[in-house]
């Protein structure tokens, strides 16, 4: 029953024998062409990062179209950002050395990685050796900005920092940041370095789907413990304190203070993920339990 694979490889597989788009890449350097083969091929970091069409396949295997590793395919419920150049949800903002301390220790002076990321970090990217890691940073970083409109933004604003500093909540949300996350994040938004992530302009703040940060408020998030940063620093779950209108108002006011713009998220999103959460809690306990009558 293979013929249907057989099918889709004919269609989607590039065929390095006649395929115009295998044909190699001239790279400005040597050390952007091993980031180029790191990243597409070993790494295979479109595997996530890229967009999927209906049947599947990755949109893109490279930088030759402006779908490749442009972010926002939801993997089990989290959602990929883009790893182009773009700004505020891709890394633009961020130099060289954020990409490399991120994959090898899970954290960068402004971002804790989430989701199934920090699997890539534990397994991964924490052996990769320097040179690798500095490779890889250089060609994501050599990446063209992908033009076209967005839904979401960030320009540097200091109103909402200083409405909470002097003791003003603009809103409901503001009120359950300041009662819940401002003790760690700051009323700032800027939380401390490599501890607890900022808030402002963060890419997975600003992903136009805030499924992975809905993820995060309700279940918690823990870093990857790696060799360089054994600390596995835990931001605990606030699933069971918030219901679904708070969490919603929440994730809105973050998504939309300190300069970040993003959609507005509803009640409705945040009680779908929260179904989602369930179910698979529910699925991962049934798993265990029938390996342990296996056993």
């Amino acid at each position: 029953m293979r013929w249907p694979l057989d099918i889709w490889r004919t269609l989607f597989a590039p065929d390095v024998g006649t395929d115009h788009s295998t044909e190699p890449l001239n790279y400005e350097n040597t050390q952007i062409a091993r980031g180029a083969y790191l990243v597409q091929g070993l790494g295979h970091c479109g595997s996530c990062h890229t967009p999927r069409a209906l049947t599947l396949q990755e949109k893109s295997l490279d930088e030759r179209d402006s779908s490749f590793l442009a972010g926002g395919q939801v993997i089990d419920g989290w959602v990929a950002t883009s790893l182009r150049a773009s700004s505020p949800d891709g890394l633009g903002a961020w130099s060289e050395q954020d990409i490399v301390d991120t994959l090898r220790n899970g954290r960068n002076a402004h971002f804790a990685s989430i989701g199934p990321m920090n699997d890539v970090i534990q397994h991964s990217g924490q052996y990769l050796t320097d040179q690798d890691l500095a490779a890889i940073a250089l060609y994501l970083k050599s990446l063209p900005e992908i033009q076209g409109s967005s839904k979401v933004g960030f320009k540097a604003d200091e109103t909402t920092a200083k409405a909470l500093w002097s003791g003003e909540s603009p809103s409901r949300g503001a009120e359950i940041y300041v009662d819940n996350c401002a003790a760690c994040h700051r009323t700032d938004g800027h939380g401390y370095e490599e501890v607890f992530p900022r808030l402002v302009g963060n890419p997975s703040v600003l992903a136009e789907d805030p499924s992975s940060m809905i993820r995060v408020i309700l279940g918690g998030s823990r870093l990857p413990s790696t060799q360089q940063a054994p600390s596995d620093l835990v931001m605990p779950d606030f699933g069971w304190r918030l219901n679904d209108q708070e969490a919603a108002q929440l994730v809105s006011f973050i998504r939309n203070s300190w300069g970040n713009k993003a959609p507005q998220v509803s009640d409705q999103q945040v009680a779908d993920v929260r179904k989602a959460m369930k179910e698979e809690h529910e699925q991962a306990l049934a798993s265990s339990e029938k390996q342990l009558i296996a056993h």
